[in-house]
């Protein structure tokens, strides 16, 4: 049985490693560890989104063949 987040979201994708860098990072942040989870996965999202956005705010010039 894996541990679960919330009662409903399975961690065991985490090893104990990753469990305790992310209990440190709570306890430094004084928040519990499914708000720093969520917190990146959220950031996550935000940088998915504006990387999706990109190619919509990319310029395309025409290209000029060399004449040399």
């Amino acid at each position: 049985m894996s541990f679960l987040l919330e009662g409903c979201w399975p961690l065991d994708g985490f090893d104990q490693r990753d469990l305790r860098r992310l209990s440190k990072i709570a306890k430094r942040n004084g928040v519990g560890v499914a708000d720093v989870i969520y917190e990146a996965i959220e950031s996550f999202v935000a940088k998915c989104e504006a990387e999706a956005d990109l190619e919509e705010k990319v310029i395309k010039f025409p290209t000029v063949a060399n004449r040399s």
